[in-house]
C-alpha cells in the first residue's frame, strides 16, 4: 500500500466560470494488479470521465504521470496545493 499515490491538478478562471480538475490515482485491485485511474471534470461536482488503464508495475505509472503532468501544464492547469 505505501507505493498507492494521488495526484491532481487544477484550473480556475473564475472570470470565464472555469473551474476544473484532473486527478491520476495509482492502486491496486482486489487481484493485486496495478491500475492507474484517471477522472476529470467540474471542481465540486462528479467526475466526467473516469478511465481505469492497467499497468505492470508502479513505476510504468510514474512515466505516463509525468506524460500527463506535461500535458496538464500545457493546458494551463496546476498541481493542486501549489
Amino acid at each position: 500500500m505505501d507505493r498507492w499515490w494521488v495526484r491532481e491538478w487544477q484550473k480556475i478562471q473564475s472570470e470565464e466560470g472555469l473551474y476544473r480538475y484532473y486527478r491520476l490515482a495509482l492502486r491496486q485491485n482486489l487481484w493485486g494488479e496495478w491500475e492507474l485511474i484517471k477522472s476529470w471534470g467540474r471542481i465540486g461536482q462528479r467526475p466526467t470521465r473516469i478511465v481505469a488503464l492497467s499497468v505492470a508495475e508502479p513505476e510504468h505509472a510514474e512515466i505516463l504521470a509525468a506524460a500527463v503532468a506535461k500535458a496538464r501544464k500545457r493546458h494551463g492547469y496546476l498541481p493542486n496545493g501549489a
